[in-house]
């Protein structure tokens, strides 16, 4: 249960132009719901109606059948299928607010395995939509009396082209190019720009929404400016869905020693960013955010008291650097029921043991660079009648750094107040170059969904 604090407020507008904001939960592990007419009756007395039916699977950008290796393709989990007379509102084109609200019409969530079918239609001429955060794609479709029809991957694979007007859409991001993980890569294996035959990025069609701001690497230098020009800068952060800081040295890390800096990144999350941060550039969650997760180690940490809330400042002397020891993983488990069940089964490259299908409750994740030892649940603000709010970070995948200390959360998201979120991981999402997803890879790909869904209850007084 998540609010929205001051900036939203003044957002307002913003946060109700997007398109009929989601709700969840709608269908069940198997992916169908029926339309809200049982069959054969239209609702007022009328004739019997042979209502049509719509079914398939929904795929990830880059990872449909067709696009990589079979078996290998990777289903989407709990995309919004819906069809419309009209076609939705626009996504913003920047950061917005997206309260959980009911979904209206004929729709339908993704089961684990991406598949759904959406019965009790009536026949006639719609808009199909399929999203999943701010990946969007839209098409029409004609259904006749009594039709089932099954709907290829062209109708259901999230887009990786950013094209509203011809019904797809993808969300604008900005990456600190760091010195060692290079995440981009994953979104290169997505079709958002290339990969060479290692895996390698490279800039391409789809590459347009991805920003590259430097941040202690060689890759991209230069192009957007630096991490520090980025978070000096809130209305340049707000025109980016996610900002992805991936882990890096110190290059820019003097820059949460200003006071307004950290603000903006706090502002940045409240107005519905999504900041997402790997290993050794943790001080960009721990410094700004320093109550919801403890990393190990004297100098690791920022402890909760480096914040006061009351007066929205920092005591800088008591940062962490967020610099902690190397170690692979050999028993990670995915403990999110819906990301275990999700994950379990589907077929891919492994980091030692080449191509394997996964199990979800025991896989290697390797490069880690940080052990976080407590999550803790963080008071947040108070609801519109004055009660008070709090959230307790979610751990999505734990592993321990050998056999002998316990497994502990490696990756973790948490929604401080307002209507964005913050990803943090203890590891790189992209070890080394390499063909194909590894299961650390496609946790990332869940995740940068998952966090883009809407957001319940973000009024914060």
């Amino acid at each position: 249960m998540i609010q929205r604090c001051a900036i939203c407020l003044v957002l307002l507008t913003a946060c109700s132009v997007g398109e009929t904001p989601h709700t969840t939960g709608d269908a069940g592990p198997g992916g169908r719901l029926d339309g809200d007419l049982g069959p054969g009756f239209d609702g007022g007395g009328g004739p019997r109606i042979d209502y049509a039916s719509i079914g398939g699977t929904v795929w990830a950008p880059g990872n449909a059948p067709g696009m990589v290796a079979a078996g290998h393709e990777i289903p989407i989990f709990g995309a919004l299928v819906r069809v419309t007379p009209t076609r939705q509102r626009p996504i913003p084109d920047m950061v917005y607010c997206e309260p959980c609200v009911a979904v209206e019409g004929p729709h339908v969530r993704t089961g684990h395995d991406g598949r759904f079918r959406l019965d009790n239609i009536v026949p006639g001429d719609y808009w199909l939509t399929v999203e999943k955060g701010q990946f969007r794609i839209e098409r029409q479709i004609s259904l006749g009396e009594g039709e089932t029809l099954s709907l290829d991957a062209t109708y259901t694979t999230l887009p990786n082209r950013h094209d509203a007007a011809r019904g797809m859409t993808i969300p604008s991001i900005a990456i600190a190019a760091g010195s060692y993980d290079s995440l981009e890569d994953v979104f290169g294996k997505m079709g958002m720009g290339t990969v060479d035959g290692s895996g390698n990025f490279g800039v391409g069609p789809g590459s347009e929404r991805i920003h590259f701001y430097q941040n202690g690497g060689t890759r991209y230098s230069g192009e957007m400016g630096t991490l520090g020009d980025l978070v000096r800068d809130l209305s340049r952060m707000l025109r980016y869905h996610v900002i992805f800081i991936p882990c890096s040295g110190s290059s820019n890390a003097s820059a949460l020693r200003e006071q307004q800096v950290l603000r903006n990144l706090r502002d940045y999350v409240a107005a519905g960013g999504k900041l997402y941060v790997t290993d050794w550039s943790g001080e960009w969650m721990d410094n700004v955010f320093p109550a919801f997760v403890t990393l190990e180690g004297s100098g690791t940490d920022t402890p909760a008291s480096a914040y006061d809330p009351a007066a929205n400042t920092w005591n800088t002397s008591q940062f962490g650097d967020a610099d902690g020891a190397s170690y692979d993983s050999d028993n990670a488990e995915a403990v999110h029921p819906d990301l275990r069940a999700w994950l379990h089964g589907q077929v891919g490259p492994t980091p030692r043991s080449g191509v394997q299908t996964f199990d979800a409750g025991r896989f290697d994740v390797v490069d880690n660079w940080n052990t976080i030892t407590a999550l803790t649940r963080v008071p947040v603000g108070v609801d519109h009648e004055g009660l008070p709010v709090t959230n307790e970070p979610i751990g999505w995948v734990i592993g321990s750094r050998d056999a002998s200390t316990p497994r502990r959360p490696l990756t973790v998201t948490f929604q401080p107040a307002g209507c964005g979120r913050v990803l943090y991981s203890t590891y790189h999402t992209t070890h080394t170059p390499h063909a194909g997803l590894v299961p650390q890879e496609r946790i990332l790909l869940y995740l940068i969904m998952e966090i883009g869904v809407c957001v319940e209850d973000p009024i914060l007084i």
